[in-house]
């Protein structure tokens, strides 16, 4: 007699856990308004915080910068960086007011992980970039050591000015031509001072 047993797991409602991220360039609310600098600048910005975590993959802003231009599906963008979320981002700017509003997405399904919007004078975006990184670890229910706050916190400059210098230069820089590092350097340099 041949006695069978076939062992099944436990179905169960917890969802994977998200281990690789991709965070687009920031697309403009309104065209007419595209501030590339800015807009490649806030996702620089993000995925130096969120690489600094051990335990989450986040790719360059060199595999995300080609999405910078057009119209850009989120999902195919992730399924693309084989990733297992995309943060996909919309910037408005008025005056002196800064608008963000970010939606977090599942790759494998396209749900919506956690949404939020940021409305702050453009002078804050630090802690606007802070709030987006706290609440995009909590909703990925990454365990986030003392270390890690810290680093998640840590800014490199309080002046608005040099950032904003810093960002010309960064998407100067992403360019990759002679002509984008000479701009690169000189927005470097101001920045400096």
């Amino acid at each position: 007699i041949v006695v069978g047993v076939r062992l099944r797991r436990p179905r169960t409602n917890e969802t994977p856990r998200i281990k690789s991220i991709a965070i687009l360039p920031f697309k403009p609310l309104v065209h007419e308004q595209a501030d590339a600098a800015l807009q490649l600048g806030m996702a620089d910005a993000m995925i130096t915080r969120l690489g600094r975590l051990q335990q989450l993959t986040v790719r360059p802003t060199s595999a995300v910068s080609k999405y910078l231009v057009g119209d850009v599906d989120a999902l195919a963008a992730g399924r693309e960086l084989q990733v297992d979320a995309v943060l996909d981002g919309k910037i408005q700017r008025s005056g002196d007011r800064i608008r963000i509003t970010v939606q977090l997405l599942r790759v494998a399904d396209g749900k919506s992980l956690w949404a939020g919007s940021f409305d702050d004078f453009f002078t804050n975006v630090f802690a606007v970039q802070d709030s987006i990184s706290e609440k995009m670890t909590e909703s990925l229910s990454v365990k986030l050591s003392g270390r890690d706050k810290e680093l998640l916190a840590q800014r490199h400059t309080e002046n608005t000015e040099a950032y904003r210098l810093y960002l010309d230069g960064r998407y100067q820089w992403e360019k990759r031509t002679i002509e984008g590092l000479q701009r690169a350097i000189d927005y470097f340099q101001r920045a400096i001072a």
